[in-house]
């Protein structure tokens, strides 16, 4: 017996001292959801049904969650570690308008309090739901009535979902869905359908569809060409849809048919609406002026010159924005070209650190647009510099000083912004940030010297660089001084062991004056 309490004392204090912190994790599924037909439930994430196919169950909204799905008594499961928010893009727009219910099942052995929002095109994303009170260690089934929600949300074009968390703490996600609970079988198709032709453009068509169905809403699946689109709407209430990426001065035929959620066709469909676009307007028919800054000053977003500086920025990410991004060639240049533009941003797939870096560097051209700004986007984000003056039909070349953003967090951008646009046609080439400062090549060389390795770290991390390192500083994504460090060597090992899981940032300072932010991530 003494040996046997010796050897668990001992292993108590072997766990102790290696700090090994172990999380509760579910062992057992969620409750099986009811079987419903296809038309009384639309499943974005469940193995009970078939979900919305090509749903992003991981974007990149800078988020400091870690997502994962794994498997919890063989069912897939949503894992948000970490969490702050997190986003779900949805592979198609839902319409639920005719939904009774949202369900899902939320496991935690840590977090007190979870927002849901369903994000939809026309009402945005400012309306949730709390999930509480959550039960520690179990599964928690909640059955949220859609009429409950807050005023104003509409629920015929949910494209996205986004959960939000108390920070650093970690949850798990099995069955979200909609559902209607009634036993009714709809067997009315739509009636009194209309399509017809809205206003036109150079570059698109609008589309004005109308139709009556008893469950309350409507799905209209319009096809021109190759090109299919399904758009949601509700019973009775005119939807107007704006076709865009046209081509000028072209004859389209538009082929509109009208279903309710079970499948039900209106009578008179398809109703073919026939359009021609009018004129197109200017295009750059040279590219803009070649960038001639040396590779290692500029970090680079967009551009033919110079590597991304991320492997995997997103051009396109789906932010509910109207503008359409397509890649437009001008000669052997790529530029992106911007056509009803409202706003639209690119995510850089990661944080980058600019503090090292002085300006912004952007070029654009347009044959219509009179407004556009831009914003570096991190945590506190910047304020919005706008981009004038715009002459049109030329290309305008802007270098904003990075001190024009007011609040921003140069260590930690991972996105940008382009803003306040007017619905009109922008192409953008040449993104990138830059050091224009005289005399600062070799330091800037040895600025990039340092590293933080490894990069995920699970107690210690190593900090290296060619100068004396002074002093080593660790923020959280909020910019909260967590950690901080004197040093007077070219080699530091930092104990991060006493840190939560999560993202931060290592700002290293030299004895030269020069310093460089680099990101972890702590396991």
């Amino acid at each position: 017996m003494k040996k046997i309490t010796q050897l668990i004392l001992l292993t108590v204090a072997i766990v102790a001292w290696g700090n090994v912190k172990v999380l509760a994790q579910p062992t057992v599924a969620a409750p099986t959801p009811p079987a419903y037909t296809t038309a009384k439930e639309i499943s974005i994430f469940s193995d009970a049904f078939p979900n919305v196919a090509g749903t992003n169950f991981t974007p990149g909204w800078g988020q400091a969650t870690v997502a994962t799905i794994v498997q919890v008594a063989g069912i897939n499961t949503l894992k948000y570690s970490n969490l702050n928010y997190q986003g779900i893009e949805i592979g198609s727009d839902v319409n639920a308008f005719p939904m009774k219910y949202l369900h899902i099942d939320v496991w935690t052995g840590d977090e007190t309090s979870i927002q849901l929002y369903p994000i939809s095109r026309s009402s945005g994303d400012s309306r949730f739901v709390t999930l509480t009170p959550l039960t520690l260690n179990a599964w928690n089934s909640f059955d949220l009535k859609l009429s409950d929600f807050p005023s104003g949300q509409s629920f015929s074009d949910i494209f996205q979902f986004k959960f939000v968390g108390t920070n650093g703490k970690t949850v798990y996600v099995q069955n979200l869905y909609f559902y209607d609970n009634t036993t009714t079988v709809d067997v009315s198709a739509p009636t009194a359908f209309t399509a017809v032709k809205g206003a036109v453009t150079a570059s698109s068509v609008e589309l004005l569809l109308n139709a009556t169905d008893d469950s309350g809403a409507v799905n209209y699946e319009i096809t021109y060409g190759a090109n299919s689109i399904k758009v949601g709407g509700i019973s009775g209430v005119q939807k107007s849809y704006k076709v865009i990426g046209l081509a000028g001065l072209t004859a389209y035929s538009f082929s509109v048919v009208a279903k309710d959620l079970t499948g039900n066709i209106a009578s008179n469909s398809p109703i073919t609406v026939l359009a021609t676009t009018l004129q197109g307007l200017p295009v750059p028919t040279v590219s803009a002026p070649t960038p001639t800054l040396a590779a290692f000053k500029v970090m680079s977003v967009y551009s033919d010159v110079y590597t991304p500086v991320k492997p995997a920025i997103s051009y396109n990410p789906n932010w509910s924005q109207t503008t359409l991004v397509t890649t437009f060639n001008v000669g052997a240049d790529a530029t992106m070209k911007y056509e009803n533009f409202n706003y639209q941003g690119i995510d850089l797939g990661g944080v980058i650190d600019v503090s090292t870096m002085t300006k912004v560097h952007i070029d654009v051209f347009t044959p219509n647009e009179t407004s556009m700004t831009f914003q570096p986007i991190s945590t506190p984000s910047g304020t919005k510099v706008a981009l004038t003056p715009l002459t049109l039909n030329t290309w305008n070349s802007y270098d904003i000083p990075l001190s024009s953003f007011t609040g921003l967090n140069k260590t930690g951008v991972f996105q940008v912004m382009f803003n306040d646009g007017t619905s009109k046609i922008a192409y953008i080439d040449n993104i990138y940030f830059y050091n224009d400062v005289v005399g600062s090549v070799a330091n800037l060389k040895e600025s990039f010297s340092i590293k933080c390795y490894p990069s995920r770290v699970i107690n210690t991390m190593n900090v290296s660089a060619d100068s004396q390192i002074t002093e080593l500083n660790v923020r959280n994504l909020l910019g909260q001084l967590v950690k901080s460090i004197s040093v007077n060597s070219r080699l530091k090992t930092i104990d991060m062991s006493n840190l939560s899981a999560g993202n931060y940032f290592v700002t290293v300072k030299l004895s030269n004056g020069q310093q460089a932010t680099q990101k972890v991530v702590k396991l």
